[in-house]
């Protein structure tokens, strides 16, 4: 199973209707593609990145976004481990 992960969806600085999809204090202000690659890796999860793909809400910004293989893991339960991630290993 695939679930493409734009970093609109976990950035604190969004708002709910910009396309945040975490409640704001499991959010990372300004996610970077290689950060959210990297937590998906970290749990052992295939990611890839695609940086020249546009968030289609804001399809002017060429955001990219990461595809991430797994199996069977609810949306909201992926971002909130991802966020996590990032959170304790990476912006330490």
């Amino acid at each position: 199973m695939e679930t493409i992960i734009w970093p609109a969806y976990l950035d604190a600085k969004k708002t709910k209707k910009e396309g945040r999809k975490i409640p704001r204090k499991h959010a990372i202000e300004s996610p970077t593609l290689a950060e959210i690659k990297e937590a998906a890796e970290r749990l052992k999860l295939k990611a890839k990145i695609e940086a020249d793909k546009a968030y289609p809400p804001s399809w002017w910004e060429r955001s990219g976004r990461v595809i991430i293989e797994h199996e069977k893991l609810k949306k909201r339960e992926l971002l909130l481990k991802i966020s996590k991630m990032i959170k304790a290993s990476l912006r330490k």
